[in-house]
């Protein structure tokens, strides 16, 4: 008698392959979300710094070292609140960006903490 279909064996040989190839599709895709968050979280902070540049345009530094907390920059309107969410966890971010001045070059640099 010739039966048509296949064996325990070959049907488990299949699964096993395509048990192996979703572990590394996984693993492949939790590295590149892992990766989209942190570069995510560099622009953000790179679009806090920005908002901080345009803040010290508008009203002045009085020293060569100066302090913006994020929520002044929210208050002022120079970001939306909506625009200050860490990708990578969802939280609000409460830090704050430190602007430094040496011979009439500046630096822009978030923290994650907020101004004293």
């Amino acid at each position: 008698m010739d039966k048509k279909g296949f064996t325990l064996v070959e049907l488990l040989a299949v699964i096993a392959i395509l048990a192996i190839l979703a572990t590394i599709t996984l693993f492949a895709t939790g590295n590149i979300l892992s990766t989209s968050r942190e570069n995510l979280s560099d622009t953000q902070k790179e679009s806090l710094e920005r908002a901080a540049k345009i803040y010290y345009i508008s009203e002045g530094m009085d020293s060569n070292e100066e302090c913006v907390n994020i929520s002044t920059l929210i208050e002022k309107g120079y970001i939306e609140e909506s625009e200050v969410k860490d990708p990578k966890d969802k939280t609000e971010m409460t830090g704050s960006v430190l602007i430094t001045s040496e011979s009439d070059k500046y630096t822009y640099t978030y923290q994650s903490k907020a101004c004293e």
